[in-house]
């Protein structure tokens, strides 16, 4: 974005100096002119010895100002528009909620996007670049390729070859999951690193960078892809936000305190109202339905 805004700071330096070098007459007085004019008729008739006409006075070309800008503005439009196009034309997909989307990329390589999550790429993916960006969660299986393969998500990245991995993007929640082959993981400081290979994953906060690999201890991760809910002491607002997205419905805790308790354990999620006596059962506590919400109390 930096670089486009350089590039824009220039050509719009370079319209102001083109435009200032057009010189734009001032409109001519017309009263003026006509008083010089019977001024000279007077001195005709008073010196007879004065024979040629008074040449009536060419009219000055005047340019319009809201025509040198409507220029300079085509000007600018023709410059910028192929970068534009070429640089910042974006595909995008988005699952919404209780919705979850496969998208095959150019290269091969295919993205399952979880609910409420987005994938996003420039024009030229697959044969420029191999760069997206993510908000949310999603699955990739990466096509092998000598061009990096690199997700982008808030200040973290992550860079592989061809591999089978998982990343979580959700505000201050962040997780990087591998299944197969080696990636490479980025945080707030892109050259301190870490790298992960199958069967390893690392969670981290976005303001800082990734720890120390850990084992993954489950043999069907990511949970999600496989209709499960995977719970290592996640607190019960986590869990519920996950319920939420996956089924589109609304769920409160009768107190503030009950979110923070922590539950361990595997939910199947195939249906929702299981999905709610697991979970009510994994924090020993109620739940009931009031006026379209799920109160857990």
């Amino acid at each position: 974005m930096k670089n486009f805004e350089n590039n824009f700071d220039r050509i719009m330096q370079r319209i102001w100096e083109e435009s200032a070098k057009v010189r734009l007459p001032e409109a001519p007085d017309t009263n003026d002119a006509w008083m010089r004019m019977e001024q000279l008729m007077d001195i005709q008739e008073t010196e007879t010895i004065q024979k040629d006409a008074v040449k009536p006075m060419a009219p000055t070309p005047f340019i319009k100002p809201k025509l040198v800008w409507a220029v300079a503005a085509a000007l600018a439009l023709t410059l910028i528009s192929p970068f534009l196009y070429n640089n910042y034309t974006t595909t995008s997909i988005v699952a919404e909620r209780a919705e979850f989307k496969t998208v095959s990329l150019a290269d091969g390589s295919t993205v399952k996007l979880n609910a409420e999550s987005k994938l996003a790429y420039k024009k030229g993916f697959g044969s420029d670049h191999r760069n997206v960006t993510l908000n949310g969660e999603a699955f990739f299986d990466v096509e092998k390729e000598e061009v990096p393969f690199i997700v982008e998500f808030g200040s973290a990245a992550v860079e592989v070859l061809g591999t089978q991995f998982n990343i979580h993007s959700r505000g201050t929640d962040i997780g990087v999951s591998v299944l197969e082959g080696i990636v490479k993981v980025s945080g707030a400081e892109e050259s301190k690193n870490v790298v992960l290979t199958a069967g390893q994953m690392v969670d981290f906060d976005p303001s800082s960078n990734p720890g120390f690999p850990e084992k993954i201890e489950h043999n069907k991760y990511p949970g999600w892809i496989y209709n499960r809910l995977i719970l290592e002491s996640t607190n019960l607002k986590t869990v519920c936000n996950e319920i939420e997205r996956k089924f589109d419905v609304k769920i409160e805790f009768a107190s503030a305190d009950l979110a923070n308790i922590t539950v361990t354990g595997v939910i199947e999620a195939d249906d929702f109202s299981p999905v709610m006596e697991t979970l009510a059962t994994l924090a020993q506590r109620s739940f009931k339905f009031e006026k379209d919400t799920y109160i857990i109390y």
